[in-house]
């Protein structure tokens, strides 16, 4: 079906989006608004035997035998990547690059296409704009002529979100258009715009979804891929923008660092009901971190997008609804003077099936925001493809018929950066509690191209001594407003949908303050001030010195305080070295050691781990002459550690990244491994979307392969033999609505106290304030105020005290200001609220967070009660004469 069929859209319009200038075969049509107001553009003059070669370029429809966007066909990964190779290798406006390998060892794709001159002159272009990105020295009669000579950079991508399949299938014609027209149009976007094209910002989920559809076609199964499509994030991965722990995220930034694109246009598609097509301008709110300029840019982009469309007789498209501009968590570039364009196409039915209604789709009611809606009862993956298509070709002229103001705008942003007078700094003061706290969130910021300086000697700023060693992080850089937004304590702004009503939903969370987040101090100095420091060229952990070998009465310590420390502990757990902990506070030689202190017997083996580990971590190990008497657990060799994931589970995802980079002994509970949970686990956690059907019901058996068996539902029978594994002893770890699950199963006597209407309370993440009890070993290490991450979660009152021995592990405060970053209606009602809960059920141990401590992995700081729980529920209980003799 063509777009003019589906659309009503005029037979006159001009589309050339999957052919060559006059190539006989007819496609969908996209205008191209304001080529003939805009100022002449001299077009680059047509090399006869490039065009040529050019043309012998295959069209996406000769090469993968279908048109793309066909009904129930999909372009695979492992054809796509070898098509964009030979349109390279067959055109100079297109280079091809693999940027690096994803977490699946897929390949990462980046094609930049130009025209040949500006191909050819790539590098000083990306001198001008690195030099336009930091102008400090540059006076504004240069920036104008750098303005003048360099070409702006348009960055887009598609494919993050693998199942919205429509962007990535669109990039084929895009590579084969932008590489094979002869047309003036063309010319002159190419000779005025560089274009960084990543197919697929997703490659390994693309394979998985694609390839998957393709493989059950003429089945009676399922036709969508049924779990994460990102090994460890899922949908999550564009939610990584700030933490940058994804290689994909990670690659995606190396090229926003390098090439400073002045736009990024982030490619998606939203549910079937949605407008059937979302750009810019957003709703309110927009962080104030974002330049002013960036957001008007932004806004003046998504409306020349918005144009195109209407202008190519599109309905249906629509701006200001559903999606802000506040969190970093979704967007990197705003920070680094890139406009982000999120386009959000309709989706349509199982892929790249119709979506038929019984009359039209989406809403009818038009406004200033959405002025035509959508007439039709049909939409297709074809007409997804055209309306990304249009939206795309709308942005990229708009920024090439404007290159000098992109440019030089992009400029004045840098200007404004670095010209800042206050607040002057953040100092994150040397030798706080947790050095792995400190050391990730430098490795963020440095990763986001943020200048971080040491101190050389001891300084005074802000009224507050610091010592040597200490983190200056000035404000007056070009990227200052990344680490302002990281470190600071946010205000989300009250917005309601009208005066005296429900709240406006943000879009995502409303709070990032990584000092909470992670748990380590970072000082805001609003004044001037003095001190001698060094520009940090990499980031290494604190220098440590490994203490002298104690003796045969002694041992190795290490403090509890550090999340990292769990690093350590997972190498001596895999090399079977005896690990304890002490149950209580203890002296040695004049220093005080907490509850929870790690002591390991002084051996070779144990020495070598502890030495490396301590080098690379930065986490000091301490030597104590005599192991003191107090009671203590020695923690069960090689604890094995079960995860509970549901297919498509995200939070189980990122705990499996956590374990992978800790080197936990883990595994994926799966159903077969009910017969004898006790046999393959000591410990099990129940993480947050964890619910009784997604246990007993689990996949339908009957629309997915066996191979899916893993994820097949257990039955009633599972589910009573998961309540057997913890009554015979074994320990489960819930929070978030895995803990309901884990009520639901115990009977655990617990009521929820939040009212259930969000006018009266509501908080859609936010970091909220916590009282923790650092005497239970499900809190050993904690700061006693470590606050809770808070995203529409349950809170509660604990109704029976008698029924299950029960220790209250974490709670909010009796009264006071509950909220410390984010946004937080209602908060006297959270006063007194129960939060972490340590049970004991039979022989066994259960631990519930009502609040989700492991949200993305975010909340490091709070996600360290996880370990400490599923480590000390198996471990082996110790008298103190018992510990004094380190077990034996």
């Amino acid at each position: 079906m063509t777009i003019s069929e589906s659309s009503g859209l005029s037979r006159r319009m001009l589309l050339r989006s999957t052919a060559a200038a006059g190539a006989a075969a007819a496609a969908a049509t996209v205008i191209h608004p304001d080529v003939a107001s805009a100022q002449p553009l001299a077009a680059q003059p047509t090399d006869v035997f490039a065009a040529t070669k050019a043309a012998a370029i295959p069209t996406p429809e000769q090469y993968f035998g279908f048109r793309i966007g066909s009904e129930g066909k999909l372009a695979t990964w492992d054809k796509m990547v070898p098509y964009f190779q030979l349109i390279a290798e067959q055109s100079n406006r297109v280079t091809y690059e693999e940027v690096g390998k994803t977490t699946d060892d897929n390949p990462y794709v980046l094609l930049t296409i130009s025209s040949p001159k500006n191909l050819n002159n790539l590098d000083r272009l990306i001198e001008i704009n690195d030099r336009l990105a930091d102008p400090r020295g540059l006076s504004p009669t240069e920036a104008e002529e750098l303005a003048r000579t360099g070409k702006p950079f348009y960055f887009v991508q598609a494919g993050i979100h693998s199942n919205e399949v429509g962007n990535s299938q669109a990039t084929i014609e895009w590579a084969h258009r932008l590489a094979t027209e002869q047309s003036e149009y063309v010319n002159k976007i190419l000779d005025n715009l560089v274009i960084l094209l990543v197919p697929a910002q997703n490659p390994d989920g693309l394979v998985l979804i694609n390839d998957y559809f393709v493989k059950t076609a003429g089945t009676n199964y399922a036709r969508t891929y049924p779990d994460l499509y990102q090994k460890y994030t899922g949908h999550d991965d564009n939610r990584d923008w700030f933490m940058l722990s994804q290689v994909e995220s990670n690659l995606n930034i190396s090229l926003l660092n390098k090439y400073h694109p002045q736009v990024f246009q982030d490619s998606h598609q939203a549910g079937t009901n949605a407008p059937r097509m979302f750009t810019p301008p957003y709703l309110s709110p927009y962080d104030p971190n974002i330049d002013a300029i960036t957001v008007q840019q932004t806004d003046a982009l998504g409306m020349a997008m918005q144009r195109g469309m209407t202008a190519a007789g599109m309905k249906g498209v629509g701006w200001g609804m559903t999606y802000d501009y506040w969190t970093p968590s979704r967007q990197y570039c705003v920070y680094h003077n890139s406009v982000r364009i999120l386009t959000e196409a309709a989706s349509c039915s199982n892929l790249a099936y119709p979506q038929v209604g019984n009359g039209p789709l989406g809403s009818q009611e038009s406004s200033i925001s959405f002025i035509e809606p959508y007439d039709q009862n049909t939409w297709t993956l074809r007409q997804i493809v055209d309306i990304v298509s249009q939206a795309f070709y709308s942005g990229i002229e708009a920024v090439a018929y404007d290159n000098y103001n992109w440019l030089y705008n992009f400029y004045r942003v840098g200007v404004k950066a670095i010209t800042r007078t206050s607040p002057r700094a953040y100092v994150i003061p040397a030798g706080q509690r947790d050095p792995q706290a400190v050391r990730d969130a430098l490795d963020i910021l440095f990763k986001g191209a943020v200048e971080i300086h040491q101190a050389q000697s001891a300084f005074s700023a802000g009224g507050q001594q610091y010592p040597a060693g200490s983190y200056v992080i000035y404000l007056n850089q070009p990227y200052g407003g990344f680490a302002k937004t990281l470190l600071e304590v946010q205000e989300y702004p009250h917005l309601l949908q009208y005066p005296g009503g429900p709240p406006q939903r943000p879009y995502d969370v409303t709070a990032q303050t990584l000092p909470m987040l992670l748990g380590f101090k970072a000082n805001l100095v609003t004044g001037s001030f003095s001190v001698t420091t060094k520009l940090l060229t990499e980031i290494k952990p604190p220098a440590v010195t490994m203490p002298a070998a104690p003796p045969s009465t002694g041992a190795y310590v290490i403090g509890p305080e550090s999340y990292g420390v769990f690093q350590i502990v997972s190498r001596l757990q895999k090399q079977g070295i005896p690990t304890f902990r002490a149950a209580a506070q203890f002296v040695d030689a004049g220093r005080t050691f907490p509850a929870g202190t790690f002591v390991v017997p002084p051996t070779d083996a144990a020495r070598q781990i502890l030495q490396n580990q301590s080098r690379n971590t930065g986490i000091p190990i301490s030597a104590i002459s005599v192991v003191p008497r107090v009671a203590g657990a020695q923690l069960k060799p090689r604890t094995r550690i079960g995860l509970l994931k549901p297919a498509n589970n995200i939070q189980s995802g990122w705990l499996m990244w956590m374990f992978d980079q800790y080197e936990v002994t883990y595994s994926v509970v799966k159903a077969q491994d009910y017969k004898n949970l006790s046999g393959r686990f000591d410990a099990i956690v129940m993480p947050e979307g964890v619910s009784k059907s997604s246990i007993t019901n689990g996949l339908n058996r009957n629309n997915y392969p066996e191979e899916w068996s893993w994820a097949f539902g257990v039955g009633e029978d599972g589910w009573s033999k998961l309540r057997d594994f913890v009554t015979a002893g074994g320990t489960l770890v819930a929070y978030g609505s895995g803990a309901n699950t884990a009520q639901q199963l115990f009977e655990l006597p617990l009521r929820s106290i939040l009212p259930s209407d969000s006018s009266v309370f509501y908080c859609p993440g936010a970091l909220l304030s916590q009282d923790i009890d650092t005497l239970d070993p499900v809190a050993w290490g904690m700061d006693p105020h470590h606050p809770a991450w808070f995203d529409g979660d349950r809170a509660y009152q604990l109704t029976d005290p008698n029924k299950y021995p029960v220790h209250v592990v974490s709670k909010y405060p009796d009264s006071g200001e509950q909220l410390q970053s984010g946004w937080l209606i209602g908060g006297e009602y959270l006063n007194g609220a129960v939060n972490g809960l340590s049970w004991t059920v039979g022989s066994g141990s259960v631990v519930t967070f009502a609040s989700e401590i492991a949200f993305r992995t975010w909340n490091r700081g709070e996600e360290k009660m996880i370990f400490n729980a599923m480590y000390h529920g198996p471990s082996q209980k110790l008298t103190p004469e018992q510990f004094e003799r380190l077990g034996r």
